[in-house]
């Protein structure tokens, strides 16, 4: 009867999850490449690139202006003017 009532535990396991951090697997690269540097240069070269490759993301998806948009469109319109003048004194 002991056996009828004792009840079996779940097996356990020992999860470890795994993150993958693309900036972290470079800076280990560089590191593994150019030998460890415990000095602030190193870290401040790395921050620096980053910063610079964010900002540039950043601006070539930042909208164009409105007055942008409006000098263009003028400069073409007065190009086409331009080219038709011209065409229609050859003609």
């Amino acid at each position: 009867m002991a056996t009828f009532f004792e009840h079996k535990r779940p097996r356990q396991f020992e999860y470890k999850p795994r993150f993958y951090d693309p900036k972290k697997e470079q800076l280990e690269q560089l590191k593994a490449k150019y030998g460890e540097n415990n000095g602030e240069t190193y870290n401040r070269r790395i921050n620096f690139r980053k910063a610079m490759e964010e900002q540039k993301k950043d601006k070539i998806g930042a909208p164009i202006s409105m007055s942008k948009i409006l000098l263009f469109a003028c400069i073409i319109v007065c190009l086409v003017y331009v080219l038709c003048e011209i065409v229609l004194k050859w003609a």
